[in-house]
């Protein structure tokens, strides 16, 4: 039997943790350890992860930072000591069902995929929605949750996969370093991991001073050094170039919305100097038109897609100009 390692990064999340640590126990496959990362949480969390870790010795093992690392960065923590074959991240405010182990393993006992990803179920306030993903590549792209998948822990370290620095958006650079590769990937509808909405998280507390624009600029600077993207194919790079316009369309009009003009402005500006300094050939892209990439989904496509045609007809700033006032 295949060994797993479910890796927990926790920060604040007491009120949650129980819920997320009971879900992980009893699990209908059996071969399996619990690798939780306290990063300096400043509530009683430490407390919880001691209480799990004397009751269930053989399973659970806590790993204590010495100075808080973000998300990302625990997370490799963990994969670096892990023992399993197979790697499983789950975010501590969420929580999974009792068949979750058994439902991926059986992929790969089937075949050897690199990386296997689900939905997932998303529970807000205690309603509840599936979330189901297409049977493409754009998937394993634009699909950034780094949860509700599982991951060979070989092809991660052979080919030098992390997370970024930053504190927001490192599931989007773990992503696209998987796609970027030569994976062999599953696709599977089901939908055992509950994403829970976490108002307090740090997706949650986003707004628009925090300059998420300049934060996912950087993220693609540093993705760009480390993986060049000249030594992929064509349709790869587009498939990127039309990432990095996707993240940046969000970055404004779901963390931009209501800041108002001038500092709207400045978030536009800052994001077309940018496009053009990455991607000068941008306007090349076949993907940037009012049809929809095969596999891509409708939600971002329209985003992206109404963007960049009212961008060729220099109406964009128009638009980001009405969203800067609702």
């Amino acid at each position: 039997m295949h060994k797993v390692t479910m890796i927990i990064p926790v920060y604040n999340v007491e009120k949650y943790l129980a819920r997320c640590l009971d879900s992980l126990i009893g699990q209908t496959y059996e071969n399996y350890e619990i690798i939780c990362v306290n990063d300096c949480s400043p509530d009683g969390s430490q407390r919880i992860l001691e209480d799990y870790e004397k009751k269930y010795p053989q399973l659970f093992r806590v790993i204590q930072n010495e100075e808080n690392m973000g998300q990302g960065r625990s997370r490799m923590r963990a994969v670096d000591q892990a023992a399993g074959d197979y790697i499983m991240f789950v975010d501590s405010d969420d929580y999974v069902a009792k068949d979750y182990i058994e439902r991926f393993i059986s992929e790969v006992e089937e075949a050897s995929y690199d990386v296997v990803i689900a939905g997932y179920t998303r529970d807000i306030d205690g309603n509840y929605k599936e979330h189901d993903i297409q049977d493409s590549p754009w998937t394993l792209l634009c699909y950034p949750l780094a949860c509700a998948k599982m991951f060979r822990k070989n092809f991660i370290l052979e080919h030098g996969i992390d997370f970024s620095d930053a504190r927001a958006g490192e599931d989007i650079y773990f992503s696209m370093a998987i796609f970027y590769q030569d994976v062999k990937y599953k696709i599977i509808h089901y939908y055992g991991y509950y994403y829970y909405l976490n108002r307090t998280s740090t997706t949650g507390t986003l707004t628009y001073d925090k300059k998420l624009e300049v934060t996912v600029s950087q993220m693609f600077t540093n993705f760009m050094k480390k993986f060049p993207l000249e030594k992929i194919s064509e349709e790869k790079r587009r498939m990127i170039e039309y990432t990095y316009v996707t993240n940046m369309v969000n970055a404004l009009v779901t963390y931009g919305h209501g800041c108002r003009p001038h500092r709207m402005r400045e978030k536009h500006q800052f994001f077309i100097r940018d496009l053009k300094k990455k991607f000068p050939d941008y306007k090349r892209n076949p993907y940037f038109t009012v049809r929809k990439p095969k596999g891509q989904s409708s939600k971002i496509h329209a985003g992206v897609g109404t963007t960049m045609l009212l961008h060729r007809v220099h109406l964009d700033a128009f638009l980001f100009w009405v969203i800067s006032w609702v």
